[in-house]
């Protein structure tokens, strides 16, 4: 299952996002512009929606310390104002979505992120055993275990 992690300082724009996702099958965690950056990595997220303004911080800064730091995690700034991508770090920010977001906007926004983030995840295949080192051949496509020492491995 995919998580995402919101980031908002508007509990009410928190709650619908919350359900939306929730109800497209994401598994969905709520966090505040000051521990976002902490939350992400620790709570295993794949995708992070922050709102563009906030209090204290805007999202495009909390979402370009993230993949700073965590590059796979794919990060999407959303905003009620009319908001382009090319306005913005395209290295940190790999999506925009303009609220209020209908179901099926964002359903297809986000299917977009998951299609690139699982293409990136079929590239990176392991050359050989985290636990053992010898070298995998990867013949059987569905193998987590390792066939020399027995030990699980992500494939």
């Amino acid at each position: 299952m995919r998580r995402v992690l919101l980031v908002n300082d508007c509990k009410f724009e928190n709650f619908i996002m919350r359900d939306m996702l929730i109800n497209l099958g994401y598994e969905v965690i709520i966090s505040n512009e000051f521990n976002a950056v902490n939350d992400a990595p620790q709570l295993d997220c794949n995708v992070v929606i922050a709102n563009f303004i906030m209090k204290e911080k805007t999202g495009d800064k909390i979402l370009q310390q993230i993949k700073d730091i965590y590059p796979k995690i794919k990060c999407i700034l959303s905003s009620s104002n009319d908001i382009k991508l090319e306005d913005f770090n395209k290295k940190a920010i790999d999506g925009v979505i303009r609220t209020p977001i209908s179901k099926e906007n964002l359903e297809k926004a986000l299917q977009q992120q998951v299609a690139s983030l699982n293409q990136r995840e079929e590239q990176v295949k392991l050359l050989f055993c985290t636990y053992c080192g010898e070298k995998l051949d990867h013949s059987d496509k569905e193998a987590t275990f390792c066939k020399y020492c027995g030990k699980k491995y992500k494939n």
